[in-house]
């Protein structure tokens, strides 16, 4: 369930008049009147930080199910309780029943529900899914989808079933399959587009329960649909508005110009104990953290990786920096992974352990407190992109206090995400945030430590950012991701995070909570998913808004 702090709400009657006297865009604007015949009752309007459009499954959008208008073969399951330590669960949408596997888990079939029609009129059907995974995985596509489905070769129809045949035995297969779906007739194979200039980017077609009504730079409407195959939903109509500035949003909130946003923990606080607004925080598999790599002259010394992941204070980060809204992690394995995680296995803040290893590994401190090796002091860059989160300046700033008390100097340098190439990543460490795809062990850590991805132009750029190469733990990966016994699997993955917590590749610092402001307009709505790194208006309270009821 969302962590929820909720201020006094007056009786309904007294609350809908201050609602509308306080000149509420749901209330008063005319221009949220639609076809949909939405009263002000059933209109849910949205501040997004996130530009409109974009809405092509094949280029990312919806990878975790996150849509109002597409869904995937299966939908992860609200956790009633604390998500982060439960862990995931999955259950059949658009698919009828369970994937099966079969040929040693090279083979696996999902049975595919019937009764299902598009937005647009058509029928959903096998064929459907097909195309869509076709479309990933053809490089004509030049989808950001397809490293995350290396494993598979092929996907075909086969009755009223999708067949999918892999590459390697991957025992947790079943978990991937998240992503939205679309029409088979918005691919034309026979001269296949680029997945940034396809239609659906502006012209969703899905089988979710809302579709788009209209599209501008600055917002997006959709409204509900009555023949949605899980039943109407309850709002009638979801206004996206564009505002990039988070302080702005902040003030739209209080001046009753929309329902909910995304917020940073310290301006989120400011909402904590107001009437009528609610503070709901989700738990994520979104971690934050430093790449340290190998071709930098500092932190490619594995007693200056050691020492860094000594000396910082995670625990003061999670709690101070990040308000609460965060826990502590050092191996990106959590409890959130069951047995795959071993607790004892963490690294424990020790400063003079830290201070004792690098003295061993011949890393002095000069008369300015800064330690010095062969000439080479012990400082380097860390970049982080401001453009993103407030909690990547703070943990950056946070980082570099630390490592400054045990004679390591760090020197943040804010660039734009966009600005950073493969070159600065093979040299300079950078403060990233991931967790993608990480609804299995292996989708979250494979990419990360794996030394396939140190090789010049494997995978995306930031992909194994410290250029890590440990023979025993990339063997105990490719081992993990085909073992089909689960408690065998778990074991592989302990074995792995002990390595690592014994030679860490990175500095990994927290797990970030997601933050949301939420105006109680007396809907209820379900539990909380554990979220991915992607997050935003289709995630936390706004999930699965096609349940959303009173």
């Amino acid at each position: 369930m969302f962590s929820t702090r909720t201020g006094r709400t007056l009786a309904v009657s007294v609350s809908a008049l201050a609602i509308c006297g306080l000149g509420l865009t749901a209330c008063s604007n005319p221009d949220d009147k639609s076809a949909s015949g939405a009263s002000a009752e059933q209109t849910l309007v949205l501040l997004d930080n996130n530009e409109t459009g974009g809405y092509n499954p094949v280029a990312g959008y919806s990878r975790s199910g996150d849509s109002p208008v597409y869904e995937g073969l299966f939908r992860l399951k609200p956790v009633s309780g604390d998500t982060s330590t439960k862990p995931v669960d999955f259950e059949p949408l658009l698919a009828s029943g369970p994937a099966e596997p079969s040929n040693g888990n090279k083979t696996w079939t999902v049975p595919i529900k019937d009764g299902i029609t598009f937005s647009d009129g058509t029928t959903f059907g096998p064929e459907d899914v097909v195309a869509t995974y076709k479309a990933i995985l053809d490089e004509r596509s030049a989808s950001s989808e397809a490293p995350n489905w290396e494993m598979l070769d092929e996907v075909h129809a086969d009755g009223d079933k999708v067949v999918f045949e892999l590459n390697i035995p991957y025992a947790e297969f079943d978990h991937q399959l998240l992503n939205g779906i679309a029409p088979s007739e918005a691919f034309n194979f026979d001269d296949l587009k680029p997945a940034e200039d396809s239609d659906l980017n502006t012209k969703p077609v899905g089988t979710g329960p809302f579709k788009l009504e209209s599209l501008r730079a600055d917002e997006a409407i959709f409204t509900a649909r009555e023949d949605y195959h899980g039943g109407a939903p309850e709002l009638k109509k979801v206004i996206y508005r564009v505002n990039q500035d988070e302080n702005s949003r902040a003030q739209q909130l209080r001046g009753g110009e929309g329902d909910g946003t995304i917020m940073e923990p310290a301006l989120a606080q400011e909402f904590e104990g107001q009437e009528g607004f609610k503070v709901e925080s989700a738990h994520s598999a979104d971690w934050r953290g430093i790449t340290l790599p190998a071709g930098n002259p500092v932190t490619g010394d594995q007693a200056i990786r050691n020492a860094v992941n000594l000396a910082v204070n995670r625990e003061a980060m999670a709690k101070d920096v990040m308000k609460g809204h965060a826990k502590p992690n050092s191996t990106f394995l959590a409890d959130f992974y069951g047995d795959a995680y071993d607790p004892t296995a963490e690294i424990k803040h020790d400063i003079a352990k830290a201070e004792k290893l690098l003295d061993d590994a011949g890393w002095k401190k000069g008369s300015d407190g800064i330690r010095v090796k062969d000439g080479q002091r012990a400082a380097f860059d860390v970049i982080y992109f401001p453009n993103r989160d407030h909690a990547r300046t703070d943990l950056t700033l946070a980082a570099a206090s630390d490592l400054k008390k045990v004679g390591i100097e760090v020197n943040p340098v804010a660039r734009d995400s966009k600005s950073v190439t493969r070159e600065d990543y093979a040299k300079t460490p950078v403060m990233l945030g991931g967790g993608g795809t990480p609804y299995s062990v292996d989708g979250q850590i494979y990419s990360i430590l794996h030394s396939k991805y140190a090789e010049p132009g494997a995978g995306a750029k930031w992909d194994n950012g410290s250029d890590y190469v440990n023979p025993e733990i990339d063997k105990l990966l490719d081992q993990a991701r085909v073992e089909a016994d689960q408690a065998k699997r778990d074991e592989l993955y302990r074995k792995i995070q002990k390595l690592y917590a014994e030679k860490p590749a990175m500095l990994q610092l927290v797990y970030v909570d997601h933050v949301y402001v939420e105006r109680d307009r007396g809907y209820t709505h379900p539990d909380a998913i554990l979220e991915p790194h992607a997050h935003g208006l289709n995630f936390g309270p706004w999930f699965n808004l096609g349940a959303w009821h009173k």
